[in-house]
């Protein structure tokens, strides 16, 4: 089938679906002359660009709503923001981010959640306190999951290389 896809291009595609594991998206598959591949198109999206194929898109669900919070207590797998009001497990498998004060650039992945708390898949390096800020959002992508940084030696030698020196070179004017 043809779609236009999220760059505005007509194309033609095996199959679209919408994601269970991420809500707000459909799976669409493409093939070409060497593999078949997925991509990932918000469902929002995929309606304004192909208003007849939306029903495609149903039984496609619509992404919890992205969350900033400033944390009230922690705990070296949770942490606690007292003013949410959130519905159980609603946020399974989404990142949490610290974005400000103590640990700062702290990514996790919420594992359960009740009304207050979001339970994460593994301790904090460093353990947020109240001077901490966080955001719940698929948006939020963690270096050290993706593997997107290089490995430490590689960071190092790059790092360490000796500068060549220059030697006392006068210029001309």
């Amino acid at each position: 089938m043809l779609i236009i896809d999220i760059n505005g291009a007509e194309r033609a595609c095996l199959s679209v679906r919408p994601d269970k594991d991420w809500p707000g998206y459909l799976k669409v598959q493409f093939k070409n002359e060497k593999r078949s591949y997925t991509q990932w198109y918000p469902v929002a999206d995929f309606k304004i660009n192909n208003p007849q194929l939306a029903h495609l898109a149903k039984g496609a669900t619509e992404p919890p709503p992205e969350v900033m919070g400033i944390v009230t207590k922690a705990a070296p797998r949770s942490v606690t923001d007292k003013m949410q009001k959130w519905e159980t497990d609603l946020y399974i498998g989404i990142p949490v981010w610290v974005s400000r004060g103590k640990g700062e650039g702290q990514v996790r992945t919420v594992i359960f959640n009740n009304n207050d708390t979001l339970t994460i898949d593994k301790e904090w390096e460093i353990l947020p306190d109240e001077t901490s800020q966080f955001i719940i959002s698929y948006n939020v992508h963690n270096p050290q999951a993706t593997g997107n940084t290089l490995a430490q030696p590689e960071v190092r030698s790059q790092v360490e290389k000796p500068k060549k020196k220059e030697g006392n070179k006068k210029k001309k004017i």
